[in-house]
């Protein structure tokens, strides 16, 4: 891209959770051939049944209950970008993962309904931006949070993909793999570029606050 119009932020909002895709309508017990054959790793433990018993949480809100015990969880902070017809997309996320170094792949979830979800494809590339600790601003106009006074974005490109200027460090993967992950779509990105900043501290998330690794120092 050549030039690129200022970013649109995606929103965690989400549409009803959709109907499970026709392609993974295969009961458990049919999925157990691959036990005793499948590759090394996997099929190794017996098939648990489905169920339909309620989530096991305390509190009268189990969804919330679910979401503040995933909290306790200590992450980094990315934003996820993409570029399309010369504009950047982005929004803020912390399910992100490293999958495997031999080929280099990594793992990314977006909330389905979001406009996100609906520009990644595979083939397609985005980029994940690992934001330093003076980054905080920037996670939350990612995530639609953005104050008055808040700092504009500044990008540059790499493989015709927008990566957020300062980030601690920064990935572009091509999507090689989609899945369906209930309220969620699941990205497999095969890793194109990596680079990180030297000295940079991380910007962390837990129990719904940001954090930093000097924080308690």
């Amino acid at each position: 891209m050549a030039s690129l119009a200022p970013p649109s932020l995606d929103n965690a909002g989400m549409s009803d959770q959709p109907a499970t895709p026709p392609e993974f309508d295969l009961a458990l017990a049919e999925a157990g051939a691959w036990v005793g054959s499948g590759p090394e790793g996997i099929g190794e433990s017996a098939v648990a049944p489905v169920t339909e018993d309620p989530l096991d949480v305390e509190g009268e809100d189990p969804a919330g209950a679910l979401r503040q015990t995933l909290g306790m969880f200590a992450t980094g902070v990315t934003v996820i970008t993409t570029g399309s017809e010369d504009q950047v997309h982005g929004m803020t996320a912390n399910a992100f993962m490293s999958v495997s170094m031999e080929p280099p792949l990594v793992l990314i979830s977006i909330a389905r309904g979001t406009k996100m979800c609906d520009l990644l494809h595979e083939g397609g590339h985005f980029a994940v931006n690992v934001l330093a600790a003076d980054q905080r601003e920037l996670s939350d106009r990612f995530a639609g949070r953005a104050g008055p006074d808040a700092p504009q974005p500044s990008f540059m490109i790499v493989n015709e993909t927008p990566l957020v200027e300062g980030s601690a460090a920064h990935f572009v993967a091509r999507v090689a793999r989609s899945y369906w992950g209930g309220d969620h779509s699941l990205f497999l990105g095969q890793v194109e570029y990596a680079r990180r900043t030297e000295g940079a501290e991380p910007l962390l998330f837990h129990g719904g606050q940001y954090g930093s690794l000097t924080a308690g120092a």
